[in-house]
């Protein structure tokens, strides 16, 4: 029976990687994660801080897993900008404990990287292809960027089994309202429910974002555990772009009731990416990695789910 280990298990993407994982059969599932009272009947939890070396090794070599899905990181690119530091521990100096333990307790194991597109820093007008250079614009790209360069030491010098992924958005019910597909349905929720009044706060909505569904690439990640080249980069997107604006109009259509938009500038980025979409013919060629969500239904799916949480 193949052994998994998912860190960052109590996450937003971990917590559908691992039902799918459970859904296939087969698998003996281990999670990480540094939230205390997290707990799973899906995963055998382990609570740990991947800043740790010594107690990351311990568990790596109790585990010995044969394939690493490494979700765990400081994600919000808000966030990194007040909690630089923070960011660089978790998503750079975490990943290589992680990585070297794995290379001193069982460097067979298939390890995917789990990176950003922020790393392209919107350096193209059209969407990216995976051999586009790097423009990094913000901390969390500068992580992420060091936690690929850690992988490409690895594969590089040790041949160890690495793949990089780099996705673009995605959303879906579950995910934290400091993501702005989750931000502005649960605005609109508490609205409905006379929370608050019918005003809805929004930052830049000029931008343009390739948006997936979690449960889409949940999907894409065990076909790249499963099939992926040691090695390779590829891209986890839609292929197609929506400006903020259009995905705040369509979350209105769906409201109960007439909102009012201002915008709110401590919502804006201290520096933003205005065009950010992906092409996603490599994997779709490869993997057959097709979207079995559509956009449309992925938002009323997120203002339920926050409907559910009002109520």
């Amino acid at each position: 029976m193949p052994r998994i280990l998912v860190t960052g298990c109590s996450g937003f993407l971990a917590r559908y990687l691992i039902d799918l994982l459970k859904d296939k059969k087969g698998y003996e599932i281990h999670g990480l994660t540094e939230v205390e009272d997290f707990k799973s009947s899906q995963c055998l939890v382990y609570h740990l801080d991947l800043r740790n070396p010594d107690k990351t090794g311990r568990v790596i070599k109790s585990v010995k897993p044969e394939i690493v899905y490494h979700l765990a990181a400081v994600s919000n690119v808000g966030y990194s900008w007040k909690n630089q530091r923070l960011t660089y521990e978790v998503n750079f100096i975490g990943s290589s404990n992680m990585i070297e333990n794995l290379w001193r307790h069982c460097p067979e194991s298939r390890i995917i990287l789990m990176s950003s597109a922020e790393l392209y820093g919107g350096g193209s007008k059209k969407p990216i292809k995976e051999n586009l250079p790097t423009v990094i614009r913000n901390p969390y790209a500068l992580s992420k960027l060091a936690m690929e360069m850690v992988g490409d030491m690895y594969f590089n010098s040790l041949g160890m089994d690495i793949i990089k992924v780099r996705s673009f958005n995605f959303t879906g019910p579950g995910q934290d309202k400091n993501f702005v597909c989750s931000d502005f349905a649960c605005q609109i929720a508490e609205i409905e429910r006379g929370r608050r009044d019918p005003v809805i706060r929004v930052g830049n909505l000029a931008t343009v974002r390739d948006f997936s569904d979690v449960r889409d690439i949940a999907g894409y990640l065990i076909a790249i555990g499963e099939q992926g080249e040691r090695g390779s980069l590829y891209h986890f997107c839609s292929g197609t772009g929506y400006s903020i604006d259009s995905i705040l109009e369509s979350l209105l259509s769906f409201s109960k009731v007439k909102i009012e938009v201002v915008v709110d500038r401590s919502k804006f980025r201290p520096v933003d990416t205005p065009f950010l979409v992906g092409d996603c013919s490599l994997i779709r060629k490869k993997f057959n990695c097709n979207p079995r969500f559509d956009l449309h239904q992925t938002l009323l799916d997120v203002l339920n789910y926050w409907r559910n949480q009002i109520r």
